[in-house]
């Protein structure tokens, strides 16, 4: 196979990859209270260079009657690449100008990326669906209905569930914010609190080992390999799942996905394969992969490996 022999050439060559980046300017922002200080003072000091991506495009195997399966690496979403979508009109602090750029949207999931410069704007109307993103880079706060606040910067995961909004909810971005979304579409508004919360994980409750469940050899392993699986459940309400999953070395299978998967490779080397074009991708910390319900293949795992996942559930 074509991924085993460039698998193989890495092995040999002992070539390693660094962590994702979370920037280095996380306690830059002014403290003005306590609240902000307090979120400051708890953010991990652990820091990692970024890894080179591999590709400077989307990779989507159109050519298979089999669903394909999207790639893009982090480049894909750097700041040049964005399309401008200008000012938001209802910005009550600043000027704020905000850019984005789709992956891929395949019903009911959708990737993206976004990046505003620094403001905030009021959220009147409910949130139609339930977004999961991972700051790149910035400092933001979202409020809830009754003015909490929920404060967020580099390396952080924020969930903002469908039905989130009106009263005092408000969007504030506190220094020039860049991010990964996720969006799930669904019918109902599975949130029972009232009002309706945000949720943040901040960066070192997603990498933690102590947070990570022991779940064993894969049942998907092939070839005499063992790949350990080690992984945590963040947020499980109504269809939307979201949580972490770190991969030791080996391959395995993924046979006939129950649903669709998106996920944000935060560590590590490995290499996914089409079953029926036989087709191979490279990912590296900082891509973003999305492989659609019914999708076959497998994956070799070079490095130990560390993805941020979602999946919606009908």
């Amino acid at each position: 196979m074509r991924c085993l022999s460039v698998a193989a050439a890495i092995t040999s060559s002992l070539v390693t990859t660094q962590g994702f980046q979370i920037n280095q300017s996380r306690r830059s922002v002014i403290a003005s209270s306590t609240s902000l200080s307090s979120y400051l003072d708890s953010l991990s000091s652990t820091t990692s260079s970024a890894a080179t991506p591999s590709f400077d495009s989307i990779t989507d195997e159109t050519t298979s009657s089999q669903p394909s399966f999207y790639h893009a690496p982090q480049s894909y979403f750097s700041l040049p690449n964005l399309a401008l979508k200008g000012p938001r009109a209802n910005a009550d602090v600043g000027q704020p100008h905000d850019a984005s750029r789709q992956l891929v949207e395949i019903d009911p999931s959708s990737a993206g990326s976004w990046w505003c410069s620094s403001g905030g704007w009021p959220s009147p109307n409910p949130k139609g669906v339930t977004e999961v993103f991972y700051v790149l880079d910035g400092h933001g706060s979202l409020d809830d209905a009754d003015g909490a606040t929920h404060y967020f910067g580099p390396g952080d995961l924020v969930v903002i569930p469908k039905g989130h909004g009106t009263g005092d909810a408000r969007w504030d971005v506190l220094t020039d914010l860049h991010k990964i979304w996720f969006v799930h579409e669904h019918d109902n508004i599975e949130e029972t609190t009232n009002p309706i919360r945000v949720q943040v994980y901040h960066y070192k409750q997603l990498v933690s080992p102590a947070n990570h469940v022991d779940n064993g050899i894969s049942k998907g392993a092939i070839r005499g390999t063992e790949p350990m699986i080690y992984s945590q459940k963040l947020y499980e309400v109504g269809p939307t799942n979201v949580g972490t999953w770190m991969w030791t070395p080996g391959a395995f299978r993924m046979d006939n996905l129950d649903t669709t998967i998106s996920f944000l490779v935060m560590e590590g080397v490995f290499f996914i394969t089409n079953d029926e074009t036989g087709e191979c991708r490279r990912c590296v910390a900082g891509d973003t992969v999305m492989l659609p319900q019914g999708w076959s293949g497998t994956v070799d795992v070079v490095e130990t490996s560390k993805k941020l996942w979602t999946t919606i559930y009908s």
